[in-house]
């Protein structure tokens, strides 16, 4: 009753508001957020400011340029991309390298902060800036406006960066990227667009002369084409002030020459293409339905957009039902609408196929879109939508005061980029409240005549090369597309299913004491069956509620002979259900819900988490009740499931990545088959789904072995009769002993180098992976990220931009307690075969400098600044909360264990750094693991 009575009270306000909007014009333009500020300056620069204080004391860039790949000439290939990379090597107030070194000496981590992207049509530089020092807030702007106009893009730097740019182009080779060279001048049929990918030409970049780099710079980079964007806690007045102060003397070029827009053009006859490759990892196929543009300003255009949000989604919930049927023609397969460049839009349906159904997993394509095009879709399925755009608009609008910048800036990129809508929540939330309701079924389903179209059609198979004798020839899937009109269907059908989750209220438990932690604000409530739950209610945000309860044991509880039963005990019931439901009725009757809940079952231990809203919390507890005491068995979707893991492992073996995986897991294992994931159909065939169901029920079949945690908008008069209702009426044993894990040896190899020789691309990864014993401390784990930080900023450094060897390079460590106290420390990269000897060395020369002298005290800093602002904005997050606690409680450690976090996290020494470094990175604890392409000779 709780749940209608709310849905109700949603209605009654939703009437409010569309009542008010009823009389606006279709054609009138939709409105930018009203809390945004635009302008443009005189040189044509537009600039979008807002102000918003999550999280406080940043604010986040972003430098748009309407300039791409596609404004390359044919002998710059691949030049707008490598100027992109040159913006990080020099500029009129930053020497190379200073640029980043600052940067990180004020928080600002390089590729996950600091970063930048080229695509055909645009490139865009990203800058998040601390605010809490007018220094450091002028820099930013001085670190944009030298982007915009004061590369130096030096002769020497140029050389420097060559080798860069190629390992960023090998680390995209392989099998993807080679069938993606060859479907996408046929999809981007007689376009500019297939022959302008933006990591262009290795010979281009390679050799292009420094003048025409440059001259890409001169031309494109001008004001006009240009915005800046920022959001943040920064008074929008000031920003704008700085905007004019560092950008109104830019001045575009003489003669500079025409941002012309490149359209896909439309052909009448239909295309089929069929790519194979021998390290393809699957069969895919790919219906395109190919479209011009959709205008982007109106009211009527944005109810355009959703009307075909609503047409994609729907018959993504048709594909994913008839997925599950025994003997369906393909894996998995959804629907949308969307876009691929800026001169195409599409409608597409794809999936993925076993062996040998690549032509009726088209045909099921082309026969469901003509089941909508004749038959259009049900009221029933309508509603389900609808209720689903509703609650995403709703729960953005309730988060509106909540909202980080660095989720809002995208949208005014993208605004200036693509002319797309950027409305804002509030707006949003009303748009959809006044036209939603007012969909009807006709407009809906009159829209199938318009996407799926006759002519400017592609089909695209990719597919292993062992299966091309099994596959259709493309006169044969052009046939099928020609004739697609005449396919007869019958309307669609689908059974009712009931709202409620469960039948009957179960008998409530009773709570048994209650304790308040006050320095954590910790609510502990222990309920008479055993059960005992933690509550962290914060206000961080307004809709989001967090969970987790766990349980010791995990499948180390179960002889060999049960491993993989136990290892796919929770799968099996997140593939077959709960109660009288599958999983693809749960997803109906929870359309338009805020609830996920997820049952899992590791080796140590067993676990139930999600995410809910204050709204939709008892109906994520009644889901987690359902998951304890009813777990469903349907062995038809259980073969089904077990069929296209087959199909897809079988598949898979082919491909390089897979493999390499499949070998690292086995030596990281040590060869334990408990400690390895499953590679293989034939391992599958060992899983008895009698068993793990049966497994799964002794797993969670006893509530006082567990212990939950709760963070969020939590309202604890509301929540505990909750808890008690479907937690504490759960059966529980408290006066059992608790179960404990049993160690089952894994243990990775030490002093150990393992060659992996696989795929035949020119590219290798190199990983060096320290393990040991080491008792477990707090303190100690920060010792060891700081040293991977500081290591990743020298390598960086060393392999990067000194000798041009890598793209990327991280180095990592941390401490583990279970199943024993552990350590290990991996640094890990991708490079060219003959480099992996030389960067090694490198490595090595770095890690012994931090042995012998400790870390650079500028680099220490650097890392203790980062740490600083991401721990502060990390304390206004529930995901930090729920962490540190759950941590606290697997670990048997004080709940306020997290108080002591800022301590840890800044008292860090240069001695404890070199300590780590001396003790843990030696070669007795090293396992080193090398890829190479098949045949390569060290």
């Amino acid at each position: 009753m709780k749940i209608r009575q709310q849905f109700l009270l949603t209605l009654c306000f939703s009437f409010i508001v569309f009542s008010n909007l009823a009389q606006v014009d279709s054609s009138q333009i939709v409105p930018l957020d009203s809390r945004v500020k635009i302008g443009q300056l005189e040189n044509g620069m537009q600039y979008y400011i807002q102000y918003n204080p999550k999280p406080e004391s940043k604010l986040e860039l972003r430098l748009a340029i309407k300039a791409g790949s596609m404004q390359e000439k044919d002998n710059q290939l691949g030049l707008a991309h490598f100027v992109e990379h040159m913006a990080f090597n020099g500029s009129e107030n930053f020497e190379k390298n200073e640029l980043i070194s600052y940067l990180q000496s004020i928080g600002v981590a390089f590729g996950s902060d600091l970063n930048a992207y080229t695509s055909f049509d645009e490139t865009v530089y990203m800058l998040p800036i601390p605010t809490d020092e007018e220094e450091k807030l002028n820099n930013g702007f001085q670190v944009m406006r030298d982007w915009a106009g004061g590369l130096l893009l030096e002769s020497e730097d140029i050389d420097a960066e060559r080798g860069i740019v190629v390992e960023e182009w090998r680390t995209g080779q392989g099998v993807d990227q080679r069938m993606r060279d060859a479907y996408l001048p046929v999809l981007l049929h007689d376009s500019r667009y297939a022959r302008r990918l933006p990591i262009g030409d290795m010979d281009i970049i390679r050799n292009a002369s420094d003048s025409l780099i440059r001259a890409f710079y001169k031309d494109w980079y001008r004001p006009e084409l240009m915005a800046i964007v920022a959001v943040g806690d920064v008074p929008p007045d000031k920003v704008e002030a700085l905007i004019m102060k560092y950008f109104e003397d830019l001045e575009n070029p003489v003669d500079a020459p025409e941002r012309t827009y490149h359209e896909v053009p439309e052909h009448e006859e239909n295309f089929v293409k069929i790519v194979t490759d021998e390290e393809a990892p699957g069969i895919q196929v790919q219906l395109y339905y190919k479209h011009q543009p959709e205008p982007t300003r109106t009211y009527q255009d944005y109810k355009d957009r959703v009307l075909r949000t609503m047409f994609g989604g729907m018959l993504t919930q048709r594909l994913d039902a008839i997925r599950q049927k025994p003997d369906a023609p393909f894996i998995f397969a959804g629907a949308r609408y969307g876009s691929l460049v800026k001169g195409l839009e599409f409608f597409t349906t794809s999936g993925v196929v076993g062996p040998g159904k690549a032509k009726a997993g088209l045909q099921s394509f082309l026969e469901e879109n003509q089941r909508l095009v004749q038959h259009g879709f049900t009221e029933r399925e309508l509603e389900r939508v609808k209720r689903s755009l509703l609650n995403s608009a709703e729960r953005s609008f309730k988060e509106m005061d909540k909202a980080e910048s660095r989720s809002l800036v995208g949208r005014y990129v993208s605004h200036f980029l693509n002319q797309s809508f950027a409305e804002g929540s509030e707006k949003r939330h009303e748009i959809y409240q006044e036209i939603i309701p007012q969909i009807t079924l006709s407009e809906v389903n009159e829209l199938a005549a318009q996407l799926i179209r006759d002519d400017n059609t592609v089909v695209i198979i990719t597919a292993p090369e062992k299966d091309k004798a099994s596959l259709p020839g493309e006169s044969e899937l052009l046939a099928l597309l020609e004739n697609a009109r005449e396919i007869e269907t019958d309307p669609y059908q689908e059974k009712e299913l009931r709202e409620e989750l469960l039948l009957s209220f179960p008998e409530p438990g009773k709570i048994k004491t209650v304790d308040t932690l006050a320095s954590v604000g910790l609510v502990t409530v222990m309920l008479e069956n055993g059960l005992k739950v933690h509550f962290k209610p914060t206000t961080f945000k307004n809709e989001e509620i967090l969970f987790t309860g766990s349980s010791e044991g995990g499948t180390s509880l179960y002889p060999e002979e049960d491993h993989y039963s136990a290892a796919y005990a929770g799968t099996a019931v997140n593939i077959m259900g709960i109660g009288d439901f599958s999983p693809s009725d749960l997803r109906k009757v929870l359309a338009g819900k805020n609830v996920q809940v997820t049952p899992n079952i590791g080796t140590y231990s067993e676990n139930i988490s999600g995410n809910t809203s204050p709204r939709d919390f008892e109906l994520a507890l009644q889901l987690i009740h359902l998951y304890f005491s009813e777990p469903r068995m349907d062995k038809d979707l259980w073969e089904v499931f077990l069929t296209n893991q087959k199909n897809q492992l079988e598949s898979a073996a082919v491909n390089p990545d897979f493999q390499f995986n499949k070998k690292v897991n086995e030596i990281i294992s040590n060869g334990n088959p408990r400690g390895m994931g499953i590679y293989s159909p034939e391992q599958l065939e060992a899983i008895e789904v009698e068993r793990s169901l049966e497994i799964y029920r002794e797993r969670f079949g006893d509530i006082a072995d567990f212990e939950f945690l709760f963070t969020g908008n939590i309202d604890l008069e509301t929540a505990i009769p909750l808890i008690e209702l479907y937690l504490g009426s759960l059966t529980g044993n408290p006066l059992e002993e608790e179960e404990e894990f049993i160690d089952l040896g894994i243990r990775p190899p030490s002093n150990q180098r393992e060659l992996i020789k696989v795929g035949v691309d020119d590219k290798s990864q190199v990983i060096l992976y320290f393990n040991g014993e080491t008792p477990y401390d707090l303190e100690k784990s920060q010792q060891f990220s700081y040293l991977g930080e500081i290591l990743t900023i020298k390598l960086i450094e060393t392999l990067r931009e000194e000798i041009g060897g890598v793209y990327g390079v991280s180095a990592r460590g941390a401490l583990s307690r279970v199943p024993e106290e552990r350590f290990a420390f991996t640094i890990n990269f991708p490079c060219g075969p003959d480099a992996v000897q030389e960067l090694t060395d490198a490595v090595w020369k770095e890690i012994e400098k931090i042995q012998e002298n400790g870390p650079d005290a500028e680099d220490l800093e650097k890392v203790r600044e980062t740490k600083r602002i991401s721990l502060e904005e990390n304390l206004k997050r529930n995901g930090f909360w729920h962490g540190q606690i759950s941590a606290a409680i697997s670990g048997d450690m004080p709940l306020d264990t997290v108080l002591g976090a800022e301590d840890r996290v800044l008292g860090v020494t240069a001695d404890q750094v070199q300590s780590i470094a001396s003790e843990f990175l030696q070669k007795p604890y090293l396992l080193q693991i090398i890829r190479y392409p098949e045949g390569y000779e060290e």
